[in-house]
């Protein structure tokens, strides 16, 4: 029979040897280098990247990362060509589905995380992640969506600050941001909206980034907003350009982004109605915000709980997260109803249209499982890949997504070591005593 000192000695290999294969589980050794992302600092640059080797201990097993070729529909949501919406189609799709208690599939998110360029942004669509992205196809608009579904996993705040710092490096003079950023680039009201709403996600607030010219996101907004010099009916809306007929869907998307509200939008407590005042001086965030909503709620109304006009269903659920992010449930209660009464003939297995409901629902608090008759998170869940892990997602050391966005991991990493580091301790001091 072992002595005790031999018997203290093994629990303590044993313990240590538990510690080192929870090291591989969770990520491997502290502080272990990721391999830079093309184009990046120490990345070879003007041909496609190697593939990613995950760094491990030399006990653990070592995982190849393929990168992936072609259009890969099997992780998008949708079959339809993504061409010119995968990123902004998958990234609503996890966002809708991060809001309620569904979970999105493990390979649609390392679908998205592999979107993302080199400097933070992404492109409308990128069908191989190999190749580095061009800096002159990255979309405002994809990635200001992208960071808001990143944001509602929780667990990728890396990734949001790159997208963010992108976005903060495409600003424009007048404050505003271009669809497409370029050197002949123009402001766009709707990616400006979009890119607001994404660096109020972010957590910082708008108002800090001032262009060298001392302008804001929200100066440049507000600048779109139709005003005392328009009839009456038409004051508080916002168009594309000066002469520009009145845009419902950008209207929405104004008035969410100048209420500083995100998606999901955050019901807000009810206030009144208030439209511009005419005449009157320039008016403030909240003004131009109210002003917008004022609109909508006349336009609503006149329309029978919907706005109508060829982007109608946008449009209207926009409205419906606008209205509650700025203090006006009832009326965005209304136009729900009106969306819930035709989701089965709106809906269909469109996976925009689908992310759009559910997330129209949780902005009026409504079940996203019975809405309209529909188990909507379900049928979103359908259109794309199994919800099952992945070789990568299964792997902790998985390098794609980067070892600091696992602060949950990370966590419990540290309390393991913790508590393992204590039994191995009082073990030796146990087999001291005994001898």
């Amino acid at each position: 029979m072992p002595s005790p000192r031999r018997r203290g000695r093994a629990a303590a290999a044993s313990v240590l040897t538990t510690a080192l294969l929870c090291s591989v589980w969770t990520g491997g050794v502290a502080g272990a280098a990721p391999t830079p992302p093309p184009g990046a600092p120490g990345a070879t640059s003007g041909s496609p990247a190697p593939r990613v080797v995950a760094s491990v201990p030399a006990v653990g097993p070592v995982v190849v990362l393929k990168a992936q070729t072609g259009p890969a529909p099997t992780a998008l949501y949708g079959k339809s060509d993504p061409s010119a919406d995968g990123v902004y189609r998958q990234s609503l799709a996890i966002l809708a589905l991060a809001s309620t208690d569904s979970t999105p599939a493990p390979a649609a998110i390392e679908w998205l995380l592999a979107r993302q360029c080199a400097d933070g942004g992404f492109t409308a669509y990128r069908a191989d992640p190999a190749v580095p992205c061009d800096a002159n196809r990255e979309d405002t608009v994809a990635t200001a969506t992208a960071i808001e579904a990143l944001r509602a996993l929780r667990t990728y705040d890396t990734r949001v600050a790159r997208g963010v710092d992108w976005l903060r490096a495409k600003q424009l003079p007048d404050g505003s941001f271009a669809a497409v950023p370029g050197p002949d680039a123009i402001g766009d009201p709707t990616a400006t909206a979009a890119a607001i709403s994404a660096i109020v996600t972010s957590g910082i607030s708008p108002e800090l980034l001032k262009s060298p010219q001392g302008r804001t996101p929200t100066d440049a907004l507000k600048a779109s907003q139709l005003r005392c010099t328009v009839p009456e009916p038409d004051r508080g809306a916002f168009a594309a350009a000066p002469g520009a007929q009145i845009d419902p869907l950008l209207t929405a998307r104004s008035v969410l982004a100048l209420g500083y509200g995100t998606q999901p939008a955050v019901p807000a407590p009810s206030i009144a109605v208030t439209p511009l005042v005419c005449p009157g001086a320039e008016p403030n965030r909240q003004a131009a915000a109210q002003g917008g909503a004022a609109w909508l709620i006349a336009k609503l109304k006149t329309g029978g709980n919907h706005l109508g006009g060829p982007t109608d269903f946008d449009a209207t659920v926009a409205a419906v997260q606008a209205l509650s992010a700025t203090g006006h449930p009832a009326e965005a209660g209304a136009a729900v109803d009106w969306l819930a009464a035709g989701a089965k003939t709106m809906a269909g297995n469109d996976p925009v249209r689908l992310a759009s409901l559910i997330l129209a629902a949780v902005a009026t608090n409504r079940t996203v499982t019975t809405f309209g008759g529909l188990d909507l998170p379900n049928l979103l869940a359908a259109t794309g890949p199994a919800a099952t892990p992945t070789a990568d997602m299964a792997n902790q050391s998985n390098l794609i997504d980067g070892p600091e966005d696992h602060t949950l991991r990370d966590t419990v990493s540290a309390v393991i070591a913790v508590l393992l580091a204590a039994t191995l301790i009082l073990g030796m001091r146990r087999g001291r005593r005994e001898d």
